[in-house]
């Protein structure tokens, strides 16, 4: 080979090491440039960027947008000792890249960790809840968000800690049970709703039995004043009638005493009634002087 050919060979080997020194990192990522092997603090922001040729450099370019992977549903067991498939998913992204590119460097591997520690501190946590707080007909009872935040705040502390991973959230899509277990389940909710239909229809035939009795005595009492009120007013009615016809005696007896004959005759006597009297009755005697 003669040195011109050889010189533009060495020349062409310099020109396609030297196309290796620029590299670009995308928006929405960021690069690490280790050499031979170990990174450098520096990271690379998004644009153009220059680095040592290869083999001395090479760049490991990051995702930092957030990311997201669903969990396979995941049979755990309650604290009363009941199964449940847990359906998952995990909102995540890189915080420190150099301890991200340091721990686990790739997505599948940090997702791979996630799973471990998400699927760990769930598993911790439904131990101590019963399967009502999970699955009930009351969302008063429900303390789902509850389980989930606590399970957020743990994973997030070891995740950063460890991988430099952000845990932005972990959520829980919903619980099921599993199929050998359903059945017994689903009879022991309805056995529980019989149970409880029971004591409402109890307390509302007693709530109505108090009911009847208030209403009894309260309609008792108001007859009783309406009685005596009405006891008032015929006395006071009679006392008034007693008092006119005391006045009227004192005017005139002997008109007083025709009077009251009069209406006794009218009381006892119809146009189909015959009596007989003595000559000396003081009724024909009245009669008899009017």
């Amino acid at each position: 080979m003669s040195r011109t050919t050889l010189r533009f060979v060495l020349l062409a080997v310099a020109g396609l090491w030297a196309t290796t020194c620029p590299f670009t990192i995308e928006e929405g990522q960021v690069g690490i440039v280790t050499r031979f092997g170990r990174a450098l603090p520096t990271l690379a922001e998004p644009g153009l960027h220059w680095k040592a040729p290869w083999p001395v450099d090479a760049v490991v370019r990051l995702d930092r947008r957030l990311l997201v992977f669903d969990n396979e549903p995941t049979e755990m067991l309650t604290r009363d000792r009941k199964n449940v498939l847990v359906d998952s998913f995990l909102c995540w992204r890189i915080a420190d890249p150099l301890r991200f590119a340091q721990t686990v460097r790739t997505e599948a591997e940090a997702e791979a960790r996630l799973l471990d520690l998400s699927t760990a501190a769930l598993g911790a946590a439904l131990g101590t809840e019963p399967m009502e707080h999970l699955i009930n007909p009351d969302p008063a009872k429900v303390r789902i968000r509850e389980i989930a935040r606590r399970v957020t705040a743990e994973v997030a502390e070891v995740a950063r800690a460890s991988f430099g991973i952000e845990i932005v959230e972990l959520g829980l899509n919903g619980f099921n049970l599993p199929p050998q277990n359903r059945a017994s389940v689903i009879e022991r909710m309805r056995a529980e709703r019989a149970r409880i239909a029971t004591a409402y229809r109890s307390e509302g035939e007693e709530e109505a039995l108090k009911i009847e009795a208030s209403a009894t005595a309260e309609r008792e009492r108001i007859l009783a004043e309406a009685r005596a009120e009405a006891e008032a007013t015929r006395g006071e009615g009679e006392a008034a009638a007693l008092a006119l016809f005391a006045d009227a005696y004192a005017r005139d007896p002997e008109f007083y005493r025709f009077l009251r004959s009069l209406e006794a005759s009218e009381a006892v006597l119809d146009e189909n009634t015959t009596i007989f009297l003595p000559a000396d009755s003081k009724l024909l005697e009245a009669l008899g002087e009017r």
